[in-house]
C-alpha cells in the first residue's frame, strides 16, 4: 500500500533495514552521503559542501523535526487505539498531517541540493542521467515487467508483512481479508514511475541548460512538495482514487484488529516515541556540553 498505509505510515520514515530508529538516525549522515555519492562522481570541493550541508540539515532536523515526529506519533498512537472502526475521513486527515510533516522535513534541503546540482559539469550530468536511468530500469523490472496478478500478490504480501511487524500475527481470516482488500486497490505503479522519469528528464535539461540554482530550486520544490502539480488531470484523478480506497482499507484494517493486536501496535509506536525522545534528550545534552 506504500505511502497511504496511514495507520502505520509514520514508521516508513525509519524503514531502512535498521532494527532501531536511533541506530539509523545516529548514522543518517553516512547513509545520506552514501546515497548522494551513488548518483554521480563529485569533486573534492563538492564533497566538502555536501558533507557540510548534510551536517547542517541533520542539525536542523534534530532540533525542529524530531519534536514534530514525536507529536505526530503520539496522535497516531491514540487514533490507532480507537475502540471501533475509524472513518476513512480520519485516515485522510492523518495522511494530510503526515504529508505536511514530510514537506516541512524536506523543505530546508531543497535549495542546498539545487546549489550542488547547479555546480555539476557536463560529465557529471551525463553520469547522473545514466545512474537515474539504471535505477528506473531496475524498478521497472521489479514492478512493471511482472504480470498484473503477480504484482497484486507482491503488493498484498508486502502489506501483510509490514502490518504483522507492527500488530503481531494476523489470523488466517484477517490475512485473507487484508490480501483481498489490497488486491482491490487501484493500480497506480505506472503513474509514479512515469511521473518520476518525466521530472528527472526536465531536471537534466535544466542542468544541461545551466539554469542555475534560482530555477532549479523552484522546480525541485514543485516536484517534491507539490507533486500533484506535475501530474496530468487523469493521473491526479487516478492517484486520488487510490488514496481514497487506501483510506477506506486502513479504516477497515484498524477495525478488525483485536485487543491484543492493538496492544502490540501501541507498544511498537510507544517504542519509537521513546527512542525519538531519548535522541532529543541526548542531543540537547551534547549541545549543552559543547557550549
Amino acid at each position: 500500500m506504500k505511502k497511504s498505509l496511514l495507520i502505520i505510515i509514520a514508521f516508513a520514515l525509519f524503514n531502512c533495514g535498521c532494527s532501531s530508529v536511533s541506530l539509523f538516525y545516529r548514522n543518517a549522515d553516512w547513509y545520506l552521503q552514501h546515497k548522494i555519492d551513488g548518483y554521480t562522481s563529485f569533486n573534492a570541493r563538492q564533497e566538502e559542501t555536501i558533507r557540510r550541508e548534510i551536517s547542517n540539515y541533520l542539525d536542523w532536523h534534530r532540533k525542529y523535526a524530531l519534536p514534530e515526529y514525536i507529536i505526530f506519533l503520539q496522535n497516531l498512537n491514540g487514533t490507532a487505539q480507537y475502540d471501533g472502526r475509524l472513518k476513512a475521513e480520519k485516515i485522510a486527515l492523518l495522511r494530510a498531517q503526515m504529508t505536511d510533516l514530510y514537506r516541512k522535513s524536506l523543505t530546508p534541503a531543497i535549495r542546498p541540493a539545487a546549489e550542488i546540482l547547479s555546480s555539476l559539469d557536463s560529465r557529471q550530468i551525463q553520469e547522473l542521467e545514466r545512474n537515474l536511468a539504471e535505477e528506473n530500469k531496475k524498478q521497472q523490472r521489479e514492478e512493471l515487467d511482472m504480470g498484473r496478478d503477480a504484482y497484486l500478490d507482491k503488493r498484498a504480501y508486502k502489506t501483510l508483512d509490514f502490518l504483522e511487524g507492527l500488530v503481531g500475527n494476523l489470523s488466517r481470516e484477517q490475512r485473507q481479508e487484508v490480501k483481498e482488500m489490497s488486491r482491490r486497490l487501484p493500480l497506480v505503479r505506472d503513474i509514479y514511475i512515469e511521473q518520476r522519469e518525466t521530472n528527472q528528464g526536465r531536471l537534466i535539461k535544466l542542468l544541461r541548460d545551466n539554469a542555475g540554482t534560482d530555477k532549479i530550486a523552484p522546480f525541485m520544490s514543485l516536484c517534491i512538495l507539490t507533486p500533484d502539480a506535475t501530474r496530468t488531470a487523469q493521473q491526479q484523478h487516478d492517484i486520488q482514487a487510490f488514496e481514497a480506497a487506501s483510506d477506506e482499507m486502513i479504516a477497515n484494517i484498524q477495525g478488525m484488529l483485536t485487543i491484543r493486536q492493538k496492544a502490540h501496535l501501541h507498544k511498537e509506536i510507544s517504542r519509537y516515541i521513546d527512542e525519538l525522545q531519548n535522541l532529543t534528550t541526548d542531543m540537547k545534552a551534547a549541545s549543552n556540553t559543547s557550549r
